[in-house]
């Protein structure tokens, strides 16, 4: 873990809490999300009392409003990203400062990107909870729970709780070795070759192909949990 990295952990270095910009852009949504439901409600009224046409304006004027308020979040999470990680090591991601969502995304595209250069870690900055509503983590579970889906192995840092890292499967498999993703009644991920000859040697090219398979199958699903993200 770079020194940049372990100075934000522990709030030696930049903190969005107290960042005036990244403030005024979130309370810029909150104030569009408040007219939004404001709007909304007046719509449902309309409708009820018979008035569609009102009801329909004002349901437009609802989605201006909601469309102003992802804007302003989008420029929100944005900002933070760029300013918690313009020093991050290529391998670590800092999600200070972004709701579950926005992080999801991030988080998304930085896995695709490191199992396309063959990194064999990300090291996710997921904090400790101390800047959520009471206290409660939020992004740490949303984290694990985006590596589960995606079978991914991860554990926490045992040098920092709020750091946790998620393992891909990238390193190079060694003769009788082959990634195997969690699941339900898994066989051991680690054979031992009991035939020698050609027969090693087909087994071992094979086992190959099929960790690649592996690979490719979970870079294509973490682009379409990124794009889903992102269309929503």
């Amino acid at each position: 873990m770079s020194a940049q990295t372990e100075r934000r952990i522990i709030g030696d270095d930049y903190n969005h809490a107290t960042d005036g910009e990244y403030k005024k852009l979130r309370d810029m949504a909150h104030k569009e999300y408040e007219r939004r439901k404001e709007l909304s409600q007046k719509s449902q009224q309309a409708y009820k009392s018979g008035d569609g046409a009102g009801a329909k304006q004002l349901s437009e004027e609802a989605k201006k409003h909601g469309e102003k308020m992802d804007q302003y979040n989008r420029q929100a999470a944005e900002y933070v990203f760029r300013e918690n990680n313009t020093d991050s090591a290529h391998d670590e991601i800092d999600l200070h400062g972004l709701y579950v969502e926005e992080a999801e995304e991030f988080l998304g595209q930085r896995i695709q990107a490191a199992m396309q250069r063959g990194d064999p870690v990300v090291k996710a900055i997921v904090g400790k909870g101390l800047h959520s509503s009471g206290g409660v983590a939020k992004i740490k579970p949303a984290v694990e729970k985006l590596c589960n889906e995606h079978r991914l192995r991860h554990h926490i840092d045992p040098k920092n709780a709020g750091v946790m890292i998620i393992e891909l499967p990238n390193g190079p498999q060694q003769p009788g070795q082959v990634y195997q993703q969690p699941g339900p009644q898994q066989q051991p991920h680690y054979q031992q070759q009991q035939h020698q000859g050609n027969y090693q040697g087909n087994q071992y090219h094979q086992q190959q192909q099929q960790g690649q398979g592996k690979n490719d199958n979970l870079l294509v699903n973490i682009l379409c949990f990124c794009i889903n993200k992102f269309l929503k």
